[in-house]
């Protein structure tokens, strides 16, 4: 397997395609790549649920020349990812609770670090022309995914796109059935994923509009009903999920659509500049 290639592009790449028990291994392995890194065969096995042989097996299926190549293939990403003396004798410097808060900020550094290994430039332009072109886009959500789809809609809404969000509330629901081929609907959710944005992506799946997801892993409910997934990981070490690396996707996916369109925008916002000081929606700056 080359190089050049990140193993865990391989195992996201290839998981349609493996056994229940390789999807077991691979889920263990993407939620955590840093701590699978150094584990060993019984570890990793351990925490899959799965024998040894099974893990061994897994390793071959990807192209590694057995366990040790697999995990000289994810601590060879570590070490690209994470710096070690900087970064120790930062938090050694530390007392526990400073430990904790930088800890917290790591982790969401090491989220969006592992989205862009993950992500496939040509289908992040794919997915910005079809926001373009698109003449109607949903944004399906659900609970704390909510915060999310609604600044997304803001911004596209600025653009001047015509966005309808769908956030659990049943009065919606009505107006999935404007949707249809040319329109696109984007899903967000992560584990532990709300139906109710499940079976909108069902229904308008069977609209033919086209479906973009951003969720956390290949496992998702959300992956099959989707054109193109985007895998943009959440999780912590807390019962709260960390949704820094799925706001910095739709950030840079709004900035994506604003230079394409960039001639169009600057002229709805010149309008909107205009109607804000018209209505006085900001205060004014300071004479001071």
């Amino acid at each position: 397997m080359g190089e050049s290639r990140s193993i865990l592009d391989r195992i996201a790449e290839l998981y349609p395609t493996m056994s229940p028990s390789q999807r077991l291994i691979a889920d263990v392995i993407l939620r955590d790549p840093e701590s699978s890194a150094f584990c060993n065969v019984a570890d990793l096995a351990r925490q899959a649920g799965v024998s040894e042989s099974t893990v061994t097996r897994f390793a071959t299926f990807l192209g590694c020349k057995g366990f040790p190549g697999l995990s000289r293939s994810l601590q060879e990403i570590v070490r690209r990812r994470l710096t070690t003396g900087q970064r120790f004798q930062l938090t050694t410097s530390l007392g526990q609770a400073e430990q904790e808060i930088v800890q917290h900020f790591r982790q969401d550094v090491q989220n969006i670090a592992l989205m862009m290994e993950r992500m496939d430039p040509k289908a992040f332009v794919r997915a910005r022309d079809r926001l373009v072109e698109s003449p109607r886009i949903g944004v399906v959500c659900s609970r704390s995914t909510v915060s999310l789809g609604q600044f997304f809609q803001f911004y596209l809404h600025l653009l001047g796109k015509d966005v309808i969000l769908f956030t659990g509330d049943p009065r919606t629901i009505d107006l999935l059935q404007r949707f249809g081929p040319g329109d696109v609907m984007v899903g967000i959710g992560f584990s532990r994923y709300a139906r109710w944005t499940v079976e909108h992506l069902r229904y308008v799946r069977k609209k033919d509009s086209w479906i973009m997801v951003i969720t956390d892993y290949p496992s998702s409910p959300l992956v099959p009903l989707a054109d193109e997934a985007f895998f943009t990981p959440t999780g912590i070490p807390s019962h709260l999920d960390s949704l820094v690396a799925p706001l910095s996707f739709l950030t840079g996916l709004l900035r994506a659509v604003s230079s394409r369109m960039s001639q169009k925008a600057a002229e709805i916002l010149q309008e909107m500049e205009d109607l804000w000081a018209q209505f006085g929606i900001y205060e004014p700056p300071s004479s001071v």
